[in-house]
């Protein structure tokens, strides 16, 4: 039988470790920096700096495989799903939302899953280095393209900073302020036509992307009160009921129709029964939705990860 062990040190103690750190910074303000404005510095920095580097970097290598073509489409099922069931849960009066920002929140946390800074260490834990791959499939061809279309789209239509989408250009317009929408697609069309990149600029790529997930979960500390997790307690509750059992176990019937029992079905629905994805930080902070939620929704679901993980591998395992 598979141990639990190397899943919680190579994955969710630094997860914790780092988030923690965000948190001291909160209470203790070294500096004399508060973590509001420390948080919006790394917001930015992510936005217009780090992510697409973290984009460019990894779709630049990517290898698409047929075989993996299921993660991919799984994915994109689930996103859709969690938000679907988000959409329809959160508007019942006994959540009694303040607020497009608070749903919109909880839409996006409901949908999108941390497989890059929790699914790849918990795969490589389980079946190896290689199985990064089945992370790195749905990340670039399953979340990507939902991340910067409906995720976006909940996050401008629900955020407070002034967005506007009475029409498609509008949208487009928005579209073509992110950078790394640009990283993404020029990384892909280099990778298609066979561009080689200079060593330096891949090299400087990934040292820049590597600081993406540190800084969003070093945000999500900053934004973590646990007075939050009274006040935002049925939230959780119905964010963790959708990201951490209706939908991988959805999933897992779907892949199970698909490609049987084998390594990619259950690879697919531990990926997906993820808790929510840390760059959706980077879409609240730029349009606007209700940050503090959103970190106690993030937090707490990852907290009951340690839970439903150990459940989810004596399941399929």
């Amino acid at each position: 039988m598979i141990s639990l062990a190397p899943v919680l040190q190579q994955a969710l103690l630094p997860v914790g470790t780092i988030m923690g750190l965000g948190y001291v910074w909160r209470r203790l303000r070294p500096a004399g920096l508060d973590a509001p404005t420390v948080r919006r510095v790394i917001g930015g920095l992510v936005m217009y700096l780090f992510y697409p580097a973290l984009a460019f970097h990894t779709v630049i290598r990517a290898q698409v495989n047929a075989d993996l073509i299921l993660a991919p489409a799984l994915t994109m099922f689930a996103i859709v799903l969690g938000m679907g069931l988000a959409w329809a849960l959160f508007r019942q009066r006994m959540f009694a939302l303040q607020g497009p920002a608070q749903l919109g929140a909880l839409v996006i946390a409901s949908g999108l899953p941390n497989i890059i800074s929790l699914g790849i260490p918990v795969l490589q834990a389980l079946f190896g280095p290689d199985a990064a791959r089945y992370a790195i499939y749905a990340d670039i061809l399953g979340i990507n393209p939902l991340f910067w279309s409906l995720a976006l789209w909940v996050a401008v239509r629900c955020g407070t900073h002034g967005e506007h989408l009475q029409r498609p250009g509008q949208f487009l317009r928005v579209l073509a302020t992110l950078p790394p929408i640009w990283a993404f697609v020029v990384g892909f069309a280099m990778n298609l036509l066979g561009v080689p990149v200079a060593p330096g600029i891949d090299k400087a790529a990934g040292m820049l992307g590597y600081a993406t997930m540190p800084c969003m979960l070093l945000t999500v500390g900053m934004s973590l009160s646990f007075g939050h997790f009274s006040t935002f307690w049925r939230q959780i509750a119905g964010v963790a009921l959708i990201k951490l059992a209706l939908v991988p176990v959805a999933v897992y019937g779907l892949a199970r129709l698909a490609a049987g029992a084998g390594e990619t079905t259950v690879a697919t629905t531990l990926l997906m029964g993820m808790p929510t994805m840390m760059a959706s930080m980077i879409l609240s902070e730029r349009f606007g939705l209700d940050t503090e939620l959103l970190a106690a929704v993030m937090v707490g679901s990852t907290l009951l990860y340690f839970v439903t993980l150990p459940i989810g591998m004596a399941l399929l395992l």
